[in-house]
């Protein structure tokens, strides 16, 4: 009897949270050909071949994979994704479709997380020497990201300190970065990290996962071009705990 009134309370509270009308869940089938996508529509949520740390980050509107902690299968390499559908018979808010998101993870792989602050490896963008190639510029004009003057390089026009330290956070470096510089306003200048990745005939530098490595060539290129550095250290982040979660869903 215990147990009916238990799973009697469970059934209630997952009624009284926002859900789709109509939602399937699956294994997704065949092999993904592109990256993660997903699209929201005023009555529906589509996801295909998504992996759960994507969908997770959609439901709670993370936006950067250092916010989730939780086991090492959320995202790839993984061989868990999923085909993800809901609808509604109402027009609703990207919020809703959030909400509604949420308590479908909950109800078909059993998905149970917190918020709580952790102390995370992050780099501070801070000035290494007096003089700089920063140009001031006006505080009312556009905000602009451009292909610089080489290759590997960008252009960067009406950024701020903390527009720029948004900017090299991941993917291009492994850490957030926190503006710690104390320049105000809005600067124009060139980051051209093209003689850090390329060797003396001009091809790419690659890691050890075969990819650029940007944040290397940015440690050197800050200083060097700007006057400025990225300085390791902590600092606290808020951050989504998951504290269970099934692999595979319950039947739809």
């Amino acid at each position: 009897m215990r147990s009916l009134l238990l799973s009697v309370c469970v059934c209630a509270a997952l009624s009284a949270q926002p859900a789709f009308d109509v939602a399937s869940v699956k294994i997704a089938a065949g092999v993904r050909t592109s990256g993660y996508t997903h699209q929201i529509t005023p009555t529906s949520l589509t996801m295909r071949h998504v992996s759960m740390g994507h969908c997770l980050r959609l439901a709670y509107d993370i936006h950067t994979a250092y916010e989730l902690v939780g086991p090492s299968w959320l995202d790839p390499p993984t061989e868990q994704e999923y085909d993800v559908i809901g609808k509604v018979d109402r027009p609703v808010s990207e919020d809703e479709i959030r909400a509604m998101l949420r308590t479908l993870l909950e109800s078909r792989f059993q998905l149970r997380a917190h918020r709580e602050t952790r102390d995370l490896p992050v780099y501070e963008l801070v000035v290494a020497r007096t003089t700089t190639t920063l140009r001031r510029r006006d505080a009312t004009g556009q905000r602009k990201l451009s292909e610089g003057s080489r290759p590997y390089s960008d252009h960067f026009t009406n950024y701020s300190m903390a527009d720029l330290a948004l900017h090299l956070g991941p993917p291009l470096t492994a850490r957030p970065v926190i503006d710690r510089t104390g320049l105000e306003g809005t600067y124009e200048f060139e980051i051209d990290i093209g003689r850090y990745v390329l060797d003396e005939n001009g091809k790419p530098l690659l890691d050890h996962r075969g990819a650029i490595d940007s944040e290397g060539a940015l440690l050197r290129a800050l200083p060097d071009q700007l006057g400025l550095a990225l300085k390791p250290a902590k600092a606290p982040y808020q951050v989504l705990v998951v504290d269970h979660v099934e692999k595979r869903p319950a039947e739809n």
